[in-house]
């Protein structure tokens, strides 16, 4: 959970708890408003926040129409693979992996939609998958929301799995934050802890070089570093209510023009 006390930092009108009212009753704009909210409604057995149909859209629309390979760690009742099927049209390629046995049921390889078995912290499962199917366009874990399994996970897909210029999203990181339980929370860090540490590894470099050393036109500046690998692919971090938004593509050095 947050270290509550930093709130503090917040002016006292900023951090003041007051009432926020929520509309329960339809219409529900996120889902009529989004193409994937307007696919979701007509498919059953799925459960999602509303607030991650803008978000589809927004971060996965631009993969419409070009054929991608989409994997979905969790598979639960396969709504969401019906989803992705739909959503991303023709040409698609829907990998779900799952640890319940029952979930192989929702294998459609004549859609191309595959299912396989085993868990998302075994870094041996994950690199048979990427071999298999890979790489991926798109990775979105919403398998068990623990701590440990969504780092194990990212860890052993980024750098292999996923595809320059991909998109890795990670679902349901409210359960890092629920006070009714622990269940989530099983590393020594939270999965939250660990997304924002990549805000450190993509500003890395700055710590081991001054100004001058990136300038394009001062005498004695640098033609090569050295630098975290990570580094070198994460071209953006989004941090949304409940989500977390990587997107991976080639990096260069930092580099400044003093006029």
């Amino acid at each position: 959970m947050t270290n509550r006390s930093l709130y503090n930092m917040l002016a006292p009108d900023m951090r003041a708890k007051t009432p926020w009212q929520a509309a329960k009753s339809p219409p529900f704009n996120d889902v009529e408003r989004t193409l994937s909210g307007r696919i979701w409604a007509g498919i059953p057995g799925g459960h999602k926040w509303l607030g991650y149909f803008p978000i589809y859209d927004r971060e996965f629309g631009r993969f419409r129409g070009t054929s991608p390979r989409i994997l979905e760690i969790g598979v639960y009742k396969g709504a969401s693979l019906l989803l992705w099927q739909q959503f991303f049209g023709e040409g698609v390629q829907v990998v779900g992996i799952d640890i319940d046995p029952n979930c192989a049921g929702f294998s459609q390889p004549e859609q191309n939609i595959f299912v396989e078995i085993g868990d998302q912290s075994d870094p041996a499962f994950l690199q048979s998958i990427v071999e298999k199917y890979g790489p991926f366009d798109i990775i979105i874990d919403d398998g068990s929301h623990i701590a440990s399994h969504q780092i194990a996970s990212f860890n052993g897909l980024f750098m292999a799995g996923l595809k320059d210029n991909g998109v890795y999203l990670v679902e349901d990181l409210e359960c890092m934050y629920w006070g009714h339980t622990d269940a989530f929370r099983d590393a020594p860090t939270t999965s939250v802890d660990f997304f924002k540490m990549l805000i450190d590894v993509q500003n890395s470099i700055y710590e081991d070089y001054t100004y001058n050393d990136f300038s394009l036109n001062i005498p004695g500046s640098r033609t090569e570093y050295t630098a975290i690998e990570l580094a070198k692919s994460i071209a953006g971090l989004k941090f949304l209510r409940g989500v977390v938004v990587i997107d991976k593509a080639p990096q260069i050095p930092p580099l400044t023009l003093h006029l």
